[in-house]
């Protein structure tokens, strides 16, 4: 996966550029509570292993897990997309949380909900980002498994009616996302640093 198509992800939750494409999203307050973040363990540009092209990450508030995420100014031919803001929450507060983190981005910070990603944090320049499996997360919510709500997206000339999954701000949720079913497991995106601001 090309990084411009990691970087589209965080910005509108359309990993592969799908029509009809389900999401996930969750408040920002989703997870047990903000990872405390070191700069300089997080800032920087960073990019799909292989790949030139990266998104720059500048902490904003270390104590709450916000982030800034800037894009490069052209990618094959595109504008530069708009800054986001991210936030990155503890799944349970407990051990796992140090390593493994929920990464939730907003394309505008006022936003209450906004697509989420699982990453194993920043170690010697490293992190790793795993997509949702939308279709897995819906289907666990239907059942009950996980809580939330289906939101019904109307058809438009772009797109076929289908829905969209919020999950809610629960603790019951949080351990059960560790289970690697409701992600591409198998699939890791990995990014490299290979700058410091």
């Amino acid at each position: 996966m090309k990084t411009h198509r990691l970087l589209v992800a965080l910005a509108a939750a359309a990993m592969l550029g799908l029509t009809s494409c389900p999401e996930s999203t969750v408040p920002r307050e989703f997870g047990a509570k903000p990872l405390k973040l070191k700069a300089e363990d997080w800032n920087g540009v960073w990019a799909s292993a292989g790949e030139t092209d990266g998104m720059t990450f500048a902490v904003t508030n270390a104590a709450k897990g916000e982030l800034t995420v800037t894009f490069p100014e052209k990618v094959k031919g595109k504008e530069q997309d708009p800054p986001m803001n991210a936030v990155v929450r503890e799944i349970t507060g407990g051990d796992e949380s140090k390593d493994l983190a929920f990464l939730i981005h907003f394309e505008k910070e006022s936003k209450d909900f906004g697509p989420f990603n699982l990453m194993r944090c920043p170690e010697k320049g490293v992190f790793y980002l795993w997509s949702p499996k939308h279709d897995v997360i819906e289907a666990a919510v239907k059942s009950g498994e996980l809580k939330g709500e289906l939101k019904r997206v109307a058809k438009s000339k772009d797109e076929e009616a289908h829905d969209h999954t919020r999950l809610a701000a629960d603790p019951v949720n949080y351990p059960k996302l560790l289970d690697p079913k409701f992600w591409e497991w198998t699939k890791p995106e990995a990014f490299v640093r290979s700058g410091a601001k």
